[in-house]
């Protein structure tokens, strides 16, 4: 969570700029479900005899649904790609992570420095209320109770922390920052809390919902929210087996029914106004997967069963509704549709290197060409990057082709038009000189994804502010200690941010003595010297 200004030490370090609201500001309804593949989702035909969801499938009769769509093999790198727009390599968040502390193996967490989608609604000044409701699971115990909103930046949440709850009738509900237990079914009490947070909202909102269901344990939802025979039936919880299917089936059909009554809650006027994305954070659970899946190649794996998931967006902004978009997406591209569905994309700082790629333009346009070339994903423990695990991988896929590449096994190559369920790895014999080339494209695009942006100083290594060109810098309040101030940039474009460093009562920093003389660098009497980097120009002042 970013604060206006921070002072710290005797260092100050604050942002400064202005981003227009949006004239027109429609609702945003981010909906993840939890192990939800394409499979089990009626209206994508894909799995054999799926159970009724007929609020996802209306969901999809008035919106856009994307045939492929990839997520990352686990929940907590979707869900931190989904909220940044940036990769696990980038974010290091890279598998699920492990409750009650995140250690053997540690995997890395969201960093309080990563920009989440309610941060830029505020940096925008956007108006947007914005909250998170349900499942959590980006951050271990370790980082506290109110990691949602002290590092999400959420204003409000209302949910689990951990990736599986042990019970969907006796769990923990976390509520800004304060735990009790609660016997409530957690797929129903989402819902509750997600229409009590809609509820007390008089202006535009972004609500980011992401259900639990139909993650294990396996068990018996309420009956009136499904219509499967379970009678004589028992669960294994925590047990990844065929014979729990029925209780899966009608995890699933029980969280398509809640979907169907926040819509029918939320009401006909304030549903016209929202836009809805609906997404699975990875593929449908291992041995769930049904015909023509692979029940070995589901949730955790590279293969499509593990990665290709639901995606479908409904709302005003959609022309047409009722549209298959097969050109390819990710997961991270939920961000930047995001910050253009609010009008909030130019409050990104410019410096942060991030992947997505909205989809507003298959929204709106029903012959919109691909924006993509290629589709990534990955997964790989350690708290860094490169990681040291022996197990990670990345696959990468064009229109056809698709690569896995394996840290230290043997890499596969699949042609999905011809082979969609992967059965035949293409680098098991020699290649055809298209394969060739199209191997190599997916190799280099690895590469590229990988290599770091060359960093761009806009305004020279000694730009003076307020002279030839560089914007002036401006000052409301005194910075010090416990004390906020403002700065303001005259003569900047929106969305260029201005930082001030103060040194006044340490005697070194970085072992350079203070206060600094900046005559070296062209600093004259008062002047603020400039060293700015991809778009965002530093002040330092010597007095």
């Amino acid at each position: 969570m970013r604060a206006v200004a921070v002072a710290w030490g005797s260092f100050v370090l604050v942002a400064a700029l202005a981003v227009a609201a949006p004239a027109q500001q429609r609702n945003l309804l981010i909906v993840v479900a939890d192990d939800l593949g394409v499979d089990y989702v009626g209206a994508y035909k894909e799995g054999t005899n799926p159970p009724p969801t007929p609020n996802i499938d209306a969901l999809a009769a008035r919106g856009v649904l994307f045939r492929n769509a990839w997520s990352h093999p686990s929940c907590s790198p979707t869900r931190a790609a989904v909220l940044t727009g940036r990769h696990p390599f980038r974010t290091t968040v890279g598998r699920w992570i492990s409750f009650p502390n995140n250690r053997s193996p540690e995997i890395g967490t969201l960093a309080d420095e990563e920009w989440t989608i309610p941060e830029v609604l505020d940096r925008a000044n956007s108006g947007y209320a914005h909250a998170c409701v349900g499942k959590w699971h980006i951050h271990d115990y370790t980082f506290g109770l109110d990691a949602p909103r002290r590092l999400g930046g959420f204003r409000h949440f209302a949910g689990s922390l951990e990736g599986q709850i042990p019970n969907y009738t006796n769990w923990v509900r976390v509520v800004d920052g304060v735990a009790a237990p609660t016997t409530n079914y957690c797929t129903i009490q989402n819902t509750d809390d997600a229409l009590a947070w809609i509820g007390r909202q008089t202006g535009p909102w972004v609500l980011y919902l992401t259900y639990q269901a139909p993650h294990i344990p396996y068990h018996a939802p309420p009956a009136s929210l499904h219509t499967q025979n379970l009678t004589g039936l028992t669960p294994q919880p925590t047990t990844h087996t065929p014979a729990n299917r029925p209780f899966y089936r009608a995890m699933v059909e029980s969280l398509d029914t809640e979907l169907g009554r926040l819509f029918t809650r939320i009401g006909a006027a304030t549903l016209g106004r929202t836009n809805v994305v609906f997404l699975g954070d990875n593929g449908s659970v291992q041995q769930q997967a049904v015909a023509p899946f692979d029940p070995s190649r589901a949730k955790g794996t590279p293969y499509e069963g593990g990665i290709n998931v639901p995606l479908i967006v409904a709302g005003p902004d959609v022309v047409s509704g009722g549209r298959e978009v097969t050109a390819l997406a990710c997961s991270v591209d939920v961000f930047a549709t995001a910050l253009e569905l609010t009008g909030s994309g130019g409050a990104l700082p410019e410096h942060v290197e991030h992947d997505s790629v909205s989809l507003v333009p298959y929204l709106r346009n029903p012959n919109q060409s691909p924006l993509r070339s290629f589709a990534f994903s990955e997964e790989f423990t350690g708290a860094t990057w490169p990681s040291p695990n022996l197990n990670g991988y990345a696959m990468v896929r064009d229109s056809r082709y698709k690569l896995i590449r394996r840290m230290t096994a043997a890499d596969e190559l699949f042609d999905l038009q011809l082979d969609p369920f992967e059965s035949s790895n293409l680098l098991q014999r020699p290649l055809t000189p298209q394969e060739t080339q199209a191997h190599a494209a997916l190799l280099n695009e690895i590469a590229r994804l990988r290599t770091p942006k060359a960093a761009v100083v806009p305004y020279g290594k000694s730009a003076c502010l307020g002279q030839n060109g560089v914007p002036s810098l401006a000052a409301r309040g005194v910075p010090a200690l416990g004390a906020s101030f403002e700065l303001l940039l005259q003569g900047a474009a929106g969305g260029v941010a201005a930082a001030l460093l103060v040194g006044v009562s340490m005697a070194t920093w970085n072992g350079a003595p203070l206060p600094i003389d900046l005559s070296p660098w062209g600093g004259g009497s008062g002047c603020l010297i400039g060293s700015s980097g991809e778009a965002m120009a530093f002040a330092t002042t010597s007095s």
